[in-house]
This record gives C-alpha cells, structure tokens and sequence, in this order.
C-alpha cells in the first residue's frame, strides 16, 4: 500500500503539469465516466489496471456491486421495520381477552 511504486519511462515525472503529462483517456469511455472529471476517469483506469481488467469491465462490476449494496441495504430496512400497529377490531378483543 505504502511501498515504493516504479514508473515507466511513459510515467517519467516532468518538471511541471502538463497536458501532455495526463494519462490518455481510453477510446471508448462508459456512460459512468463521460460526465465525471478527467481525475476520476485516470483513478478509475488505475484501479482497472491493478485490477487487471479492462475499464468497461471494471466499471460493469463496480455498478454491479454497488447495485447489490444498496438492494441489501433496503432489505434491511425493509426487515427492521416496525410491525404494524394492530387495527381497533383487534385491539379491543385483545383488552377484552385480559383479565380484569
């Protein structure tokens, strides 16, 4: 996590930031990355890379995880609920059932 990373000599460190210095976006960019920054479409290429898979695929599972977080997530909720108050037709036979 911490260690000594190696760059290429494509990732040489130039002397100031330049356009030139910016990983070059992939040809056929997702739907989730054409609206999100250059930064972002780099991190997600990285972590694709590391991933070793391809972006599209990377950006399909991530979709695909997130999409399962959040469908536990509301089952969850759904499971935490609280139980329905009983409706008076049963509250009052339950009082009536109690002995006095």
């Amino acid at each position: 996590m911490f260690g000594k990373k190696t760059r290429s000599a494509t990732e040489a460190p130039s002397a100031g930031r330049t356009a030139a210095a910016a990983p070059a976006a992939p040809r056929s960019v997702p739907k989730t990355l054409q609206t999100a920054s250059k930064g972002k479409q780099a991190y997600e290429a990285r972590r694709a890379e590391k991933a070793g898979i391809g972006l599209e695929k990377w950006m399909a599972d991530k979709g695909r995880r997130a999409q399962a977080e959040r469908d536990l997530e509301q089952r969850q909720r759904r499971a935490a609920a609280p139980a329905k108050k009983p409706g008076l037709l049963r509250r009052l036979l339950d009082r009536a059932h109690k002995p006095l």
